[in-house]
């Protein structure tokens, strides 16, 4: 992956924080991406999963009682 250029002031402040935590500025980096990335998946998957319950044929009040219902019944076996 090519290397990027960050602002002066942006990179400052960054090595500051890195040193406030006492780690390197690259591993800090990575680990701001990997985050960045897991919390972009999560949200897309939350879309995912609104739409879904948009398109479901039953309320969400029916569904959660449901799932009480069945859960109970596997408790009485």
């Amino acid at each position: 992956m090519p290397e990027h250029k960050i602002g002066k002031g942006l990179r400052t402040d960054f090595v500051t924080i890195a040193e406030k935590r006492k780690q390197k500025p690259e591993s800090l980096a990575e680990e701001v991406l990997r985050d960045f990335v897991r919390q972009f998946t999560d949200e897309e998957l939350l879309e995912q999963s609104t739409a879904a319950a948009r398109r479901a044929p039953f309320r969400i009040e029916e569904s959660e009682e449901a799932v009480r219902q069945y859960r109970r019944g596997r408790k009485t076996r």
